[in-house]
């Protein structure tokens, strides 16, 4: 697990999992000085995953896209308001109430998190939140949650030719069942896929060393990944196996494959298969064709990845996921609506499952 650090993000002490010799401090996470209240007795639990591209507050720190400025008059407040709007309507038509569990990206800071629920989302019970974004940095991720929050870190792949976002690992309680949550935002494919992937494949491979840890100290572990990887689900036939990618299918991976091995088969729950292989819903249910509109064609980049654990019984078992394609949120052309994002969420549903 070389060329990783970990740092908790949670203001309560965590211990930390040192990995890198250069120590790359985030600012604190305020959020997370986390209230504790009794959860109800409900079977399910939801998760929201949304990009929302570029969600900036209304002050002029110096690091915002020159666009979201407010100095030169091309980012208000007025803007801002709305765009916090628009982001809660999505989340109120998500799902009855809102999923408990909302992983955002693209957003500038912690604020931007308080005002949407302080403006947007009052009396959902969403207390718990916090944002990391690297120094300098225009952009982070995020969650917000209304369930107890039992730890938070974060990872820092190292660049590989470009800079790298952070991985956030969250460990959440639903329902007296801890899951591991990591928040991704892979490197995205501006300067080209192939010269891009490197990167990607960096972030993969954190990410799978981790989630191998924390198997062998529980092997009973449920883990859940969520995010924009920039990387489609079926990226590695795309390319034709040209060159690693950081999603594999697991009919082509070996035991050498140190990146996320995939299946879109929840046979892979089975008792005796590989424990590190994720479970994708993508393209195996009436889910829609993607998230990502690329050039008048939907893309598969954003993603919930399941662990076999949380596939079958007891504990937490997977129930649906679907793409939120409400119908505002999609335009004439048929993408994407900018005025809400360039992506759309992704839900996903767990039932709990009774002793």
């Amino acid at each position: 697990m070389k060329g990783i650090l970990s740092r908790p993000c949670s203001m309560h002490p965590v211990e930390m999992i040192v990995l890198l010799s250069i120590l790359i401090l985030f600012p604190s996470c305020g959020g997370c000085s986390f209230h504790w209240e009794e959860q109800d007795d409900n079977s399910t639990f939801t998760f929201l995953s949304y990009n929302v591209h570029n969600l900036f507050d209304d002050q002029d720190e110096g690091t915002e896209y020159v666009e979201y400025s407010i100095a030169n008059g091309k980012w208000s407040r007025t803007q801002y308001l709305k765009k916090l709007e628009n982001l809660g309507k999505v989340i109120h038509d998500s799902s009855p109430g809102g999923a408990d569990f909302l992983g955002l990206y693209e957003i500038e800071n912690e604020r931007v998190l308080k005002d949407l629920i302080d403006l947007y989302l009052p009396r959902m019970g969403y207390i718990r939140y916090t944002a990391v974004v690297p120094p300098n940095a225009a952009i982070g991720l995020g969650f917000i949650t209304r369930l107890p929050v039992l730890s938070c870190k974060t990872h820092q792949p190292v660049p590989r030719g470009f800079p790298q976002r952070p991985i956030l690992e969250v460990e959440v309680d639903c329902g007296g069942h801890p899951v591991s949550i990591f928040l991704c935002h892979f490197k995205s494919k501006t300067e080209g896929a192939e010269a891009t992937e490197k990167n990607r494949v960096a972030a993969a491979e954190l990410l799978r060393n981790r989630i191998e840890v924390l198997l062998r100290e529980d092997p009973s572990r449920e883990i859940l990944v969520m995010g924009d990887l920039n990387e489609n689900i079926d990226e590695y036939d795309r390319v034709g196996g040209r060159y690693p990618t950081a999603l594999v299918p697991m009919e082509v991976a070996t035991l050498a494959t140190q990146t996320l091995v995939v299946s879109r088969d929840p046979a892979s729950s089975k008792p005796d298969a590989d424990p590190y292989v994720l479970y994708s819903p993508w393209l195996t249910e009436s889910t829609g064709k993607g998230s990502y509109w690329y050039r008048g064609n939907w893309e598969t980049i954003d993603h919930v990845l399941l662990s076999a654990n949380l596939l079958r019984p007891p504990r937490l078992v997977y129930s649906r996921f679907r793409v939120v394609a409400l119908p505002y949120l999609l335009s004439a052309s048929g993408g994407p609506n900018p005025s809400y994002s360039d992506h759309l969420p992704l839900w996903v549903e767990f039932r709990r499952e009774q002793n």
